[in-house]
């Protein structure tokens, strides 16, 4: 079963009381502060990115560093080396 990753979370004051709920997905700041520099390896991870977030927390970026390095720590695949044709000509 793969990993799911859950969205990050977003903090916002209403009537001067502090809320925290789900956002729709991780700022580009939390990405590259976990250790992902390109937002395309994310995406292709199912990682999901907000591009209009600014803000960065603490909590999102230790739960993007968690979840990198479970996946990390998974199986590897060995990788098949081309063969290469002679022409014979």
């Amino acid at each position: 079963m793969k990993a799911v990753i859950k969205r990050g979370r977003v903090k916002t004051v209403s009537n001067g009381v502090l809320i925290t709920r789900f956002g729709r997905g991780y700022s580009k700041n939390e990405l590259v502060q976990s250790g992902v520099t390109n937002i395309h390896v994310a995406r292709k991870r199912k990682i999901p990115v907000d591009p209009l977030r600014k803000t960065s927390h603490v909590e999102n970026i230790e739960q993007l560093k968690t979840f990198l390095g479970k996946e990390t720590t998974g199986t590897t695949r060995k990788l098949k080396q081309k063969t290469v044709r002679k022409s014979t000509k």
